[in-house]
């Protein structure tokens, strides 16, 4: 199967629609991220159809919980793995990918501008320096402990917003001062046999 049909069948998976110019942009992206992936350490997978069907996929996953958002951001983004996809199928959802690499939030900024993404909008910096964004929508992957992320989502969400935290199956929700535990979701994703759990959680002060 090509690259546009297995992008194509995972966004199916999951029952996300898709136009004609969002499926280009999903494919365009890949492709940029597997060239720029040869010189510069973006992502650990080299096997673009694996990056399709594991780090992709989960940002789809992720995507049908944060879709009806307004404005969302990503700490944490590297590559925009996660943050690049919400953008391309939802233009009317602003995405603050925040990354303190350099060259990671580069990449970002290429793919505003080879995709034509104006509400893509990459901030470079550490996620509890830089100035509050004021997002109703937190993800977080593979970054920092559970409470370092809740620390960093009560400068950066509005009273309400929520927080979207992947971690491994066996990891708990734990308890923390001006948030609620809404949900703990075990998952997996088509064709791995990887287990993950998705924590959610709302600000509530």
């Amino acid at each position: 199967m090509d690259r546009k049909g297995l992008i194509q069948q995972t966004l199916d998976h999951f029952h996300i629609p898709v136009s004609s110019e969002a499926l280009a942009g999903l494919v365009r992206f890949i492709e940029e991220l597997d060239r720029w992936n040869r010189t510069i350490n973006l992502v650990g997978i080299r096997d673009m159809d694996r990056v399709c069907s594991e780090l992709l996929a989960d940002s789809f996953f992720l995507y049908t919980y944060i879709m009806h958002g307004r404005r969302v951001i990503d700490v944490g983004s590297g590559s925009g793995i996660v943050g690049i996809p919400f953008a391309i199928l939802n233009r009317s959802l602003e995405v603050y990918p925040v990354d303190s690499n350099l060259k990671k939030v580069q990449f970002q900024r290429h793919i505003r501008r080879t995709v034509g993404l104006p509400n893509l909008l990459p901030v470079l910096g550490r996620v509890e320096a830089i100035d509050p964004l004021g997002g109703d929508r937190l993800v977080a992957k593979a970054y920092g402990t559970t409470g370092a992320i809740l620390t960093a989502a009560g400068r950066h969400l509005v009273a309400g917003g929520l927080v979207y935290i992947v971690k491994g199956d066996t990891q708990d929700e734990v308890s923390r001062g001006g948030f609620s535990i809404e949900a703990s979701v075990d998952y997996s994703l088509p064709g791995t046999n990887r287990a993950y759990r998705l924590l959610i959680y709302k600000k509530i002060s």
